[in-house]
């Protein structure tokens, strides 16, 4: 499902303060000792007349360089990716690793693998988790990555009594997905009603 919230439209300017403070209350952090000016990929009144939605996307992207921490994103609870991204061996093999740095250290995630072969609708990905062996198949569309692997780490997450779960939408250009508390949903979409479980676990 893809949304349109990206047009501009009038409604009340929220501070950029403001509104890290509210994801906060849901469980939506950055690391450290971030600050703002770190994450800024539009000018900030771009932020604050959209709320939540540019600020996530920017907290969940691949940085190039990050001083205060020691991996390229600013959040373990947010992340934002190009949807078509899958071209061959190796593309699902950087999502999982991804997945695991946010699910750690609830899930430990090793001996990653995969297998994509889009010619031939063929794709497939396996790992450890807390030491668990696991291969799942998984459908192939183009290059589009196969958002089955938020609901398989979902339901891990469920599994192992972890309350958190992944949550996503579709902004068109890029997949936007949270990772939270199943009970912080409610409080999530009552700053932007836009996201969509990705298990029922």
């Amino acid at each position: 499902m893809r949304f349109s919230f990206l047009t501009r439209k009038k409604r009340a300017r929220i501070p950029i303060e403001e509104q890290l403070a509210n994801l906060e209350t849901v469980g939506i952090t950055l690391k450290g000792n971030l600050e703002i000016k770190e994450l800024l990929d539009f000018d900030i009144r771009d932020y604050e007349e959209r709320p939540y939605i540019h600020l996530l996307m920017s907290m969940g992207r691949e940085r190039e360089s990050l001083e205060c921490t020691d991996d390229l994103y600013p959040s373990n609870d947010v992340w934002c990716f190009d949807r078509e991204c899958i071209e061959g061996h190796g593309d699902y093999i950087e999502a999982l690793n991804r997945i695991a740095a946010m699910i750690e250290p609830t899930i430990s995630v090793s001996d990653i693998q995969d297998y994509v072969d889009i010619g031939a609708g063929e794709a497939w990905i396996a790992f450890k988790a807390n030491d668990a062996s696991y291969r799942y198949p998984l459908p192939v569309q183009d290059d589009w990555m196969s958002l089955e692997i938020l609901t398989i780490f979902s339901e891990l997450l469920a599994a192992s009594g972890s309350s958190k779960r992944f949550f996503f939408v579709d902004t068109g250009n890029e997949v936007l997905v949270v990772l939270i508390n199943r009970d912080q949903f409610l409080s999530l979409n009552k700053l932007m009603n836009i996201f969509i479980p990705s298990t029922r676990a």
